[in-house]
């Protein structure tokens, strides 16, 4: 695991690496910039998808010695990729069950992420559970209107936390529906020819998530370089659906945790 620069992460974690285009907000992939920047040393086999068994052990070893803390889940690849296998997607969630860090986990494939975690032979029920834990966040990215179906996908899988990663933002988004979504995230592009975001685009999903008790963070405008104009209208938006790790305290079966009284089922979240 790496420390981030993404700021409502604290480190990435990178079981897989490589992916596909599949819509407008992957044009200027960072992550396929990444993989052709830093070459056959750190990504040999390029941006094709690959599985790295190597790195499942890195959550436990930094759990021992830093503690818990949110991790971002393959900010180098899509783990709902057609070339990756349920069995190279099991060992990666298991590990998941097993140290029990945040794991934010975003895909721009939520129709193959629903089709695995549910139904009789899905994850939920191989592993004999109600939901997904509270430490799996799941999510979907969106970057206009024409992918708010995406959402759909993401919240037909029972769990603690479904969000959105409204980012890049290339768009108004009128026709997004926040039914059972806990968390929000809204960017604009960075980077060599990062495309504009109007800032109304944003104040309306900031707006709405006010309305309906959904948590919003607001990541950056669109800039050049990643963390350029942080505030929106003068104020920084932070939000979380869950309390930081280190300041949690222990929830047990039964219990209730987040804004919307969700219950915990099956699992502990210490």
């Amino acid at each position: 695991m790496k420390d981030t620069k993404i700021r409502w992460a604290e480190h990435t974690w990178n079981p897989t690496t490589g992916c596909d285009k599949i819509s407008p907000g992957c044009d200027n992939c960072y992550a396929e910039t990444i993989t052709v920047k830093f070459g056959s040393t750190a990504f040999p086999n390029g941006f094709t998808p690959t599985y790295k068994p190597n790195k499942l052990g890195e959550p436990a070893r930094f759990f021992r010695k830093s503690g818990r803390a949110r991790v971002f889940v393959n900010s180098m690849s899509d783990l709902f990729h057609a070339d990756f296998t349920d069995a190279q997607r099991d060992s990666i969630f298991d590990v998941m069950l097993d140290v029990r860090h945040d794991y934010l986990v975003l895909t721009k494939r939520p129709k193959q992420m629903a089709a695995y975690f549910n139904g009789p032979d899905g994850y939920l029920a191989r592993r004999h559970l109600a939901q997904a834990p509270a430490n799996m966040w799941l999510g979907t990215s969106i970057e206009n209107d024409l992918y708010t179906f995406r959402t759909k996908h993401l919240t037909s899988i029972p769990a603690v936390v479904h969000f959105l990663s409204i980012e890049p933002m290339l768009g108004p988004v009128p026709s997004l529906d926040l039914t059972d979504i806990e968390w929000v995230i809204v960017g604009g592009e960075s980077g060599p020819g990062y495309r504009p975001m109007d800032h109304d685009w944003a104040r309306d999903i900031r707006d709405r998530c006010a309305i309906e008790d959904v948590a919003f963070y607001f990541k950056q405008s669109a800039a050049p370089r990643t963390e350029m104009g942080m505030e929106l209208d003068g104020l920084r938006h932070e939000e979380y659906p869950l309390e930081h790790p280190a300041d949690r305290t222990e929830v047990t079966v039964g219990k209730f945790v987040g804004r919307h009284g969700i219950p915990v089922d099956q699992l502990s979240l210490t």
